[in-house]
């Protein structure tokens, strides 16, 4: 009888996840949603707390970028969006030192193309590409002194070479 209780305790958290409704649900993967700026305007956004910069909106006549920032002041993530695709995305975030921590692209939120990791002191950590979010090809690893480490070899997601 205390199995079946503590079963059926386990199961209703379980059947309500499974009735929760997602149909108001958007899910957002690029700009879509963003306002866009005319070419040539800046659209700054603040927050609301410390009144600092909290997104800067520009483009010109072929991309969107939008930076943004932390509340502190210091810009964390620039985003570089095609005008013609905004589901589509160039990514650089960046250490609090202000040096680059990756630069990914993004395809409807999938990760995909060129991909580079780096160390706080700036010094590349690894780079590869991604096809659908799975390694694609040759992939090098560096140490935080920029020496190189290793490289390997992926197909399909799969290491085929180390």
């Amino acid at each position: 009888m205390k199995n079946v209780i503590l079963s059926l305790l386990l199961l209703v958290p379980i059947m309500a996840l499974g009735q929760i409704d997602l149909k108001g649900a958007k899910i957002t993967y690029g700009a879509e949603n963003e306002k866009l700026p005319i070419v040539g305007d800046t659209i700054t956004e603040y927050h609301n707390d410390t009144n600092a910069i909290k997104k800067l909106k520009f483009r010109d006549t072929e991309k969107l970028t939008i930076i943004e920032y932390k509340d502190n002041g210091v810009k964390y993530k620039k985003a570089v969006y095609s005008l013609d695709n905004l589901k589509f995305k160039t990514v650089t975030k960046y250490h609090s030192n202000g040096n680059i921590i990756l630069i990914a692209n993004y395809d409807n939120g999938i990760v995909t193309g060129e991909f580079q990791k780096f160390y706080e002191n700036g010094n590349s950590k690894s780079k590869g590409v991604y096809n659908k979010m799975k390694k694609e090809g040759t992939w090098k690893y560096y140490d935080e002194n920029g020496n190189f480490i290793k490289e390997e070899f992926y197909k399909n997601g799969e290491l085929v070479v180390n």
